[in-house]
């Protein structure tokens, strides 16, 4: 209870926009950060370069001019930084550039030199945890609504059963896990892929959180892709956040707990977001559940209490724990028995479960008609008809919605190889069943 309540105090105000953009904070206080670490900080981008000026300093940390001159005042007090006149060589001065070069003192270099060696991270400044909170809450994708238009034109070319994209749709709309089971090959894996097009809106991503004096970085270039949107974004935006689409995590057979926990670099000296953290506001798509590295009942005990509290709990390297949202639309994928990986509770948690079967005679058919289309074969449906009779009519063998995609892949490489224009005939399709199906 107490959890939820958390989440109550950040939700926006009345009026306020789920995705709203944080002003360019003009103080330290609104920035929130002390003011010693953006000295340092700063000292450490100084490091880096042999001459700057205000402007380069604003734009790697991504603040404002009046802050960073009150940074470079100090820094200059310190004796760390000198003025070393205008550049002979730039003609035209902007008004960040204020024509002054800065270069940093030995003492600066000495000192900038023994802060890397303890944390080398220089990046742009980093978001403190109250305004990460706050932005995710109002950026929630649990506040997406989704229509039944846009469902099927993300599934476009997919064949399912009627009462699947429906049943999808009610899924992404709650914002609450999606358990997708069923046998291989049907396209539970095409599914969740598809699901990163399902939301169209952009979010805001810091590039790093400030916690107890420890810098994480968050944003990743893999992860999260910046939206074409963020080159108009006007400059009065904080610019310590990137602009970007609703990130997609997707894992497999590869899944730690590591992973799930932040991990620090020790040659870089500074951390970096768990898996979860990177994909808030997002889709977490935990693909083959069930083969991971740690088992069904591990992955469970770690995530049972963000599942019903949408906040996960962290651990710096000094003991310190510290709350994060948690607050994405999580797909656990399996080609197993559900019961045979998880408990009733777990079960619960997963609010929709949507079986992917094997597909009938009929859409089997369109599959194979869709995937000729793909690679350019003409489809005949006689040739079709002599597979059917052939290797299906038995009843042994299920429709089984990759086989089409699969056998064709199998003629194309048989005449890839001769050199032969591929064609769907009776004789390449055994040619190919004999190739792909375990006697």
């Amino acid at each position: 209870m107490e959890a939820k309540d958390n989440r109550d105090a950040m939700a926006p105000e009345t009026g306020e926009a789920a995705g709203m953009s944080p002003a360019e904070p003009q103080t330290f206080q609104d920035l929130g950060l002390p003011s010693l670490f953006l000295g340092h900080l700063t000292l450490k981008h100084c490091f880096y370069m042999d001459f700057f000026t205000l402007g380069d300093l604003v734009e790697r940390l991504k603040v404002s001019a009046s802050i960073i001159s009150e940074v470079l005042e100090y820094l200059k007090k310190s004796k760390w930084v000198e003025v070393r006149g205008p550049d002979p060589m730039q003609l035209t001065v902007s008004s960040l550039s204020l024509a002054n070069r800065h270069s940093l003192t030995e003492a600066g270099r000495k000192q900038a030199a023994l802060l890397i060696e303890y944390d080398s991270y220089a990046g742009p400044a980093p978001v403190v945890l109250k305004d990460y909170w706050r932005q995710v809450t109002h950026q929630s994708i649990g506040k997406v609504g989704i229509r039944p238009d846009r469902i099927q034109r993300v599934l476009e070319g997919l064949v399912l059963s009627a009462e699947v994209p429906e049943q999808l749709g009610v899924a992404a709309v709650s914002g609450k896990p999606l358990f997708l089971y069923g046998p291989p090959g049907n396209g539970k894996t095409a599914i969740c892929q598809r699901f990163s097009r399902v939301w169209e809106d952009d979010i805001l991503v810091p590039y790093a959180l400030f916690v107890d004096g420890q810098v994480i970085q968050v944003f990743d270039e893999i992860t999260h892709a910046p939206s074409e949107a963020a080159a108009s974004e006007g400059e009065r935006m904080d610019r310590r956040w990137v602009r970007c689409r609703r990130p997609v995590v997707m894992v497999g057979g590869e899944l730690t707990l590591d992973m799930l926990d932040l991990a620090y670099k020790p040659t870089l000296k500074y951390f970096e977001a768990p898996l979860q953290l990177k994909a808030n506001n997002g889709v977490f798509i935990v693909d083959d559940f069930g083969r991971q590295q740690i088992s069904p009942q591990e992955l469970l005990n770690r995530w049972i209490i963000p599942l019903e509290t949408h906040q996960d709990f962290l651990r710096l390297r000094t003991g310190q724990k510290f709350a994060v949202p948690f607050d994405q639309f999580i797909i656990f994928a399996t080609n197993l028995e559900p019961r045979s990986l998880v408990d009733e509770a777990f079960l619960r948690r997963l609010r929709s479960k949507v079986k992917v079967d094997y597909v009938n005679q009929e859409q089997f058919v369109e599959i194979f008609h869709l995937c000729c289309d793909q690679y350019h074969l003409e489809f005949d449906p006689e040739a079709v008809e002599y597979l059917l009779s052939r290797y299906y009519d038995d009843g042994k063998r299920p429709f089984t919605a990759c086989h089409p995609r699969d056998l064709l892949e199998q003629i194309l490489d048989y005449c890839r190889f001769y050199q032969l224009a591929p064609r769907l005939t009776p004789e390449n399709l055994d040619r190919a069943c004999h190739n792909y199906f375990v006697a």
